[in-house]
């Protein structure tokens, strides 16, 4: 059985696509990863890593739906700096969790469109491991990242994730 680990950037994802005026659809993102191997022995873990504003009930609510859709939620309070500006970047978490699911997993699936993962797709691919991005669109996914991994899709082009 092959053990797959996805892992989503949702502050990458939701900043992306909340711009565009675009609502994502992690039920039907979930259900899309699952499909596209269907008649294959899989055993999937879902990871979202989601930094939050304690007074943000719109981000509460996410984490809820999330938590009930079938990801495990990785959540974080946003730093608040002197400036006023806030600091709301999980890259470090979602590569320590993906490190120490080094062994047990064998294709990670990366759901961002962050160039600060090309390093360590690089080491995972060095490793064996099948890498999947599924990346945020022309012009909103690294090039690099593209580039570094097995395979890669946008999510924009999954049949019913973004609305």
């Amino acid at each position: 059985m092959t053990k797959v680990g996805v892992f989503i950037d949702i502050q990458n994802v939701q900043e992306t696509f909340e711009r565009q005026g675009k609502e994502v659809r992690y039920d039907a993102l979930r259900r899309n990863v699952i499909l596209q191997n269907k008649g294959e022995e899989r055993e999937y873990k879902f990871i979202a890593f989601v930094p939050f504003k304690r007074d943000d009930e719109r981000r509460q609510r996410l984490i809820d739906a999330l938590s009930f859709q079938g990801y495990r939620v990785v959540a974080k309070p946003v730093r608040e700096r002197v400036d006023g500006s806030a600091k709301a970047n999980m890259d470090i978490e979602i590569t320590l969790e993906i490190l120490s699911m080094t062994e047990y997993l064998e294709q990670v699936i990366l759901i961002t469109g962050d160039g600060d993962f090309v390093a360590l797709v690089d080491w995972l691919s060095k490793r064996g491991k099948r890498i999947t991005v599924i990346g945020l669109g022309r012009g909103y996914t690294s090039v690099e990242l593209i580039r570094s991994s097995d395979e890669y899709y946008n999510m924009d082009e999954i049949e019913g994730v973004i609305t």
